[in-house]
Order: structure tokens, then sequence, then C-alpha cells
């Protein structure tokens, strides 16, 4: 944890996980005074306290007993994970999803499931898609392309499009072959996706 002197948050949270580690439910906790320690700060890219690192998680701002023994608990599961990115994608802080990201890798398993889930907000929709495009080239993306394809398959025309749209994101013309079955989609919008993805694909200059 984070704190400053003149942080009226800051007080009640050390006293909250001193509860935690007494009741067993935190096994260790380091607390750092940025006053004294600002280097520390700035290379966690933090400008606010209280902040609270929980495994991969990053919490800003105050949190309540309860909130904070959900993310100790959430801090070991898929779920936890994919919960964590909804929460501060849904808030629009990216930054703080592509930081995970840049650690975890196999966080983007977590994005392709917010990606299929058909009741995402809106700003989730939209920081997966931003998380997509900037990582869609990348070595670890190629890890979860398998999902991709399986979700051109969906029953929801959106989850269709947007595989799609992301699928062609990654360059690689060998996904031409899958989403050439989408150009005789039951959904005219799918269509246009697949069309104008492989339009976008093949156009692709080989060296």
């Amino acid at each position: 944890m984070l704190m400053g002197k003149q942080c009226t948050y800051c007080g009640p949270m050390m006293q909250i996980l001193t509860d935690l580690m007494k009741a067993g439910e935190l096994g260790e906790c380091r607390i750092v005074n940025i006053e004294d320690n600002p280097e520390l700060a700035r290379q966690l890219g933090v400008r606010s306290v209280p902040w609270l690192q929980i495994g991969p998680f990053e919490l800003l701002g105050s949190r309540s007993r309860q909130e904070i023994s959900l993310w100790l608990a959430r801090a070991s599961s898929f779920e936890g994970l994919t919960e964590y990115l909804d929460e501060v994608l849904a808030e629009g802080n990216i930054s703080y999803a592509n930081k995970l990201i840049q650690r975890h890798p196999q966080a983007l398993e977590n994005v392709i499931t917010l990606m299929a889930d058909p009741e995402a907000k809106i700003n989730v929709r939209l920081g997966v898609g931003v998380i997509i495009e900037e990582m869609a080239e990348s070595e670890a993306f190629k890890a979860v392309v398998p999902r991709l394809i399986e979700y051109l398959s969906s029953k929801d025309a959106r989850i269709r499009g947007d595989a799609c749209h992301y699928l062609s994101l990654t360059k690689d013309r060998g996904a031409a072959a899958f989403i050439e079955k989408l150009l005789t989609d039951d959904s005219e919008e799918v269509r246009e996706i697949a069309q104008d993805s492989l339009d976008d694909l093949l156009a692709e200059k080989v060296d």
C-alpha cells in the first residue's frame, strides 16, 4: 500500500489491512509513505493515494474492508482477473488494464472473455477494442487466436462481428479462410464486417 501523511483515507485503509492480517485473511503487507519514498510512486506510476496492490490488481482510492476482502479472494482466480478488468475498463482506466497485461500476458484470455460477454458495458467493449488493437500483432496474442476463431460461430451476431474484426487485426492471412465463412452469415452487418476484414487482411503487402 502507498500512503501519504496528509491523506484522509489512508489511516482507515491501514487499519483495515491490519485487521485483515490479524484475522488471517492477509499474510503480509508492505506500507510505504510516498513522501519518504517518492521514487517508488514514480516507478509504479501512482499519482494519488491511497493506492493498494493485491496480487495482479491495482486498486486506487479508498476501499472498504468488504471490498478488500473480495479482491483478496479474487486474486488467485481466472474469474477474479476478469472481474478486475471489467471494473477498470468500465471506469475508463485502460492504462491499468494495459499495465496488468504487460506483466501478465495470459490476461489476454480474460480480455477475450469480456469481448464475448453479451452484457458487457459499452466502456468495457471500447476498452477491449483498444487493448486488442494494440496487442493483435504481438506474439502473446497468438495464444488467444483459437478463441477468436471459436467465437466466429457465436449465436450472438455482435460477438461474431467483433471476433471477425479482431481476427483480421492479427494480419495473419491464414485467418482469411475462417473469415470467408461469414460472407454468407445471416446478419447483414456481420457480412459487411467480414468483407471489410478480408479486404484489409488481403490488402496487406507481402515483402
